[in-house]
């Protein structure tokens, strides 16, 4: 469950690319609700006592909140313990955090998820990708790759009973839907510029897609955003009506 409060997302796991595609795909969906909202990457070597003091403290000058994503910074243990002092801080600040971490060890998980509204791993096993998630919007991507109408406004339904914010919705399915695009129209990972595993997954999709339904897809999103934030319909409308109409 997403509110408009959360300030605080952890996604980390072994699969460090996985994990890194899908804080992307969170950066790019918070700033496409926040488009006026300051938005940057921090690494480790840019973290330091007054960067975490101004940020957990500042806004942005049009917008009430900064979206930062916090690139592998607690691989750096000086930068992990400086982050650990300062998590109430990080959490209760008025900007927004993406931590995007690979392995974290049992004591720091412990803290962060105390604090993090959305926490979320990506492990390998026996080389392949495996996902668990906790409090995420990323199963309804899949249901839309596979065009499972049911399952798709079910999920839908139940995050948006559960508070979660359309645009937040919205941007997660738009990004699925460009991957399927990216997929369709190359024959590589590197040339599609995804992460390998998105890719495949992707392709295998596309197998329930007909020529020119993806760029259909991919329309109807961006029209419903403009439409919405016209106040020419309920976006919570608009999202149900994309997942019946699959």
């Amino acid at each position: 469950m997403i509110h408009l409060s959360t300030m605080l997302y952890v996604i980390y796991g072994t699969d460090t690319d996985l994990a890194r595609e899908k804080s992307r795909a969170l950066f790019d969906a918070l700033k496409e609700k926040k488009p006026d909202a300051a938005a940057g990457t921090l690494t480790g070597d840019q973290v330091t006592p007054e960067k975490l003091e101004e940020l957990t403290q500042s806004q942005g000058l049009f917008e009430n909140k900064q979206i930062i994503l916090m690139d592998r910074t607690l691989e750096v243990p000086d930068v992990r313990d400086m982050v650990m002092d300062k998590i109430d801080a990080i959490a209760e600040s008025p900007n927004i955090f993406i931590f995007s971490e690979g392995k974290l060890t049992k004591e720091v998980l412990k803290k962060l998820d105390k604090r993090a509204e959305k926490v979320q791993e990506y492990a390998l096993e026996e080389g392949a990708a495996k996902a668990k998630e906790s409090s995420s919007l990323f199963p309804m991507a899949d249901a839309l790759a596979n065009k499972d109408k049911k399952k798709l406004w079910v999920m839908l339904r139940d995050a948006l009973d559960h508070d979660a914010v359309p645009e937040e919705i919205h941007g997660i399915l738009f990004w699925q839907a460009k991957s399927l695009a990216l997929a369709e129209k190359s024959a590589s990972a590197g040339e599609a510029g995804l992460n390998p595993f998105v890719y495949s997954k992707a392709k295998r999709a596309l197998s329930v897609w007909k020529p020119g339904e993806v760029d259909g897809l991919l329309s109807k999103l961006v029209h419903m955003y403009h439409r919405a934030h016209r106040g020419q319909g309920q976006f919570e409308h608009e999202l149900e009506k994309l997942a019946l109409d699959l």
